[in-house]
């Protein structure tokens, strides 16, 4: 490092670039001075956090408007090398470099970022040296509370720095301190030892390290993402428990698999829906010449079919793709009860030459990410609705669609204008189908009430779920295994005892799980539709024939036929079933009477329309074997997504035989 005058003019250098750069963008080309961000200051309570090591990144103005000429925005120097000011620079750098720094500046903390009240020369000494923190004397100055998201950030930031000390990590959204305390495994409230913050200190300085360092080549030389949200991204991928103990090499290599996932984060639109089946066009001539002429495929499941509905369906979508595809699939299963053994799974599944890996539970999730940036050639799915990565691709099915056929029916065969609906986790995609069938329910009869039960809760009920026996047209859980009463599965009714199937739904998988491995075969895997870094989620419907409705024979003729008709429209996307005026159990308008809600809408829905009797059960009231998947994507227990965060192409919205 230059030192003396030469540091001077090196210094200076820098503060007239930032200078000039600052004036170019009309923005102010001195140090921000916190009495004009905040006119109240000498208003607002103060507290004082004594000596503490303040990250000279976080010391970004003065207090007070002082002398703030002298500095650039980046707290170099812009004064003539001839001044006073700049011999006492020089004086002052020669004494740091020989010495030290022996004397703490003086500063106010305002939502996490330091303003000088003594010690400017002092910080652009020590900025110039590149020096990380500094000591300061520091008093907390404490905004009133908003709405702005700044504001709410930094009052989840204040009880994590009284649990920590930590005043080096920052976030860009709210919620985010909250997600890292899951991750690191702590709960707010819980003092961390020495060791610990020592541990995540390393953890996080050398991912900073790594991250900082693919600067130089990342797009127009600037990061994707802040360095808060990109460590939180990268813990949510990796885990935390070996973080504090990987080495350099092990961390750069996990940054640049995951830098698709950072980059993700600064669009707008960051999931792609892929709504229906694309063409699948050859991938060249090179594909055609050397491509697989076979593919392995490999099946995770947590349950085996026989005891699993949710399991037995997969499985029959497995066996429908062998049909279908003969000797160009082999696909292989795996049955894994043991969630702390997914990962050790997956592994086996690659290091076997599996193409494509689909896991069928959202709680192998976080398995699957791991594996992916270990792997990152692998193509592992995830079967689950909240699309949250780019690496993992994620499919599901618009089982709402059917759900609303099946209102139909419940609300045409009531005799008392009551009808059950069992659901059974309260996560992501639960509500639409809730909602679906309620409107359905309503749009043959106007008086029908939806009573709601969930078989997940501690002191559910089998033999009187509703507390009111007078319910006896009742939407049940949507599959059953072959081991379970077919009855109970789908709608039935129980007039004077006698339990009668009336309908249920068909899930294909094999329709996603077909169309995936031609990709693979076809080279055409990557021709996804989008030109930006999105997570992808297939979510297919009516219209691909990957759900439908099967109803029994002895249902009324005039009512079959009016069910298939809406059936054909839903799948022709001639009916929405989820537009016209709705309305959520507190009478608010969820959607007006000439609107129609999007998919995204329908995707991070979390309300109940106004005909449903009853609510989402809390974590503490399900069953210990509910808790897993409802902590993961619950729809009380985490943030649902933004419907801005999703994008899709309107033709996918409509079925074949519109093309």
């Amino acid at each position: 490092m230059v030192v003396g005058v030469d540091a001077y003019a090196k210094a200076r250098k820098l503060g007239l670039k930032a200078y000039h750069n600052s004036l170019q963008k009309r923005l102010n080309p001195s140090l921000p001075v916190l009495e004009e961000i905040e006119p109240q200051l000498n208003s607002l309570s103060r507290a004082s956090l004594g000596l503490i090591q303040v990250p000279l990144t976080k010391v970004v103005g003065t207090a007070s408007k002082g002398r703030t000429n002298a500095f650039a925005p980046n707290f170099m120097p812009v004064l003539d090398p001839g001044s006073e000011f700049a011999r006492k620079w020089v004086t002052l750098c020669e004494s740091v470099v020989e010495q030290g720094m022996n004397q703490p500046v003086k500063a106010l903390e305002y939502l996490n970022q330091f303003y000088l009240v003594e010690g400017n020369k002092r910080v652009s000494v020590m900025k110039y040296l590149d020096a990380v923190y500094i000591e300061a004397e520091v008093t907390r100055v404490m905004p009133g509370r908003t709405d702005d998201p700044v504001n709410q950030l930094y009052y989840e930031f204040l009880p994590f720095y009284a649990d920590t000390g930590i005043n080096y990590l920052w976030f860009s959204r709210p919620g985010s301190y909250a997600k890292l305390y899951a991750l690191v495994g702590k709960t707010p409230g819980e003092k961390w030892t020495s060791e610990e913050l020592s541990d995540f200190l390393a953890a996080y300085m050398r991912f900073r390290t790594e991250y900082k360092a693919r600067e130089a080549i990342s797009d127009a030389g600037k990061l994707p993402a802040t360095t808060g949200d990109a460590f939180l991204i990268y813990l949510a991928a990796t885990g935390y428990a070996d973080a504090p103990r990987k080495y350099e090499p092990q961390i750069r290599g996990e940054v640049k698999a995951l830098w698709g996932e950072f980059e993700k984060e600064k669009e707008p639109e960051n999931v792609a829906l892929i709504m229906k089946p694309t063409e699948q066009k050859q991938g060249g001539l090179l594909n055609t010449l050397f491509g697989p002429s076979s593919v392995k495929v490999a099946f995770l499941y947590n349950r085996e079919p026989y005891q699993s509905g949710w399991t037995y369906w997969h499985d029959l979508g497995r066996l429908n793709l062998e049909n279908e595809m003969g000797d160009r699939v082999k696909t292989t299963v795996c049955v894994c009860p043991d969630p702390a053994n997914y990962e050790a799974e997956i592994e086996r599944l690659i290091q076997e030459g599996n193409k494509l890996i689909f896991t069928t539970s959202p709680v192998m999730l976080a398995a699957c990410m791991k594996q992916s940036v270990k792997h990152p050639d692998a193509r592992i799915l995830n079967c689950s609705l909240l699309a949250s990565w780019q690496r993992v691709r994620s499919y599901y099915l618009r089982i709402y669609e059917v759900k609303f056929l099946i209102g139909m029916i419940a609300g045409a065969l009531t005799r008392n204008d009551k009808v059950g609906y069992i659901a059974d986790y309260p996560i992501a995609g639960m509500a639409a189908s809730i909602n679906a069938f309620a409107l359905g329910a309503r749009m043959v009869n106007p008086r029908v009430k939806v009573y709601l039960a969930w078989s997940t809760r501690k002191d559910f009920d089998p033999e009187d779920p509703f507390g009111d026996k007078s319910v006896q047209v009742i939407s049940s859980l949507d599959v059953g295994a072959p081991s379970h009463h077919a009855v109970e599965y789908g709608l039935y009714t129980q007039w004077d005892g006698v339990k009668e199937s009336l309908a249920i739904p068909v899930l294909d998988w094999s329709r996603i799980y077909e169309s995936l491995t031609r990709s693979v075969l076809t080279g055409s895997w990557n021709n996804t539709g989008t030109d930006k870094p999105k997570a992808v989620n297939y979510w297919w419907g009516l219209s691909s024939d990957a759900v439908d409705l099967v109803m029994t024979q002895r249902m009324d003729i005039g009512l079959k036929r009016l069910v298939e008709l809406v059936k054909e429209h839903i799948r022709e996307g001639v009916f929405w079933p989820f537009e016209s005026i709705i309305r959520d159990q507190d009478g608010a308008i969820r959607c007006p009477v000439d609107g129609r809600l999007s998919p995204a809408d329908i995707i991070a829905m979390d309300w109940l329309v106004d005909n449903v009797v009853g609510g989402f059960p809390t974590i503490d009231e399900l069953k210990d074997e509910a808790r897993a998947l409802v902590e993961l994507q619950g729809i009380r227990e985490i943030e649902m997504p933004s419907p801005s965060a999703f994008s899709w192409k309107a033709e996918e919205l409509q079925g074949d035989a519109r093309k």
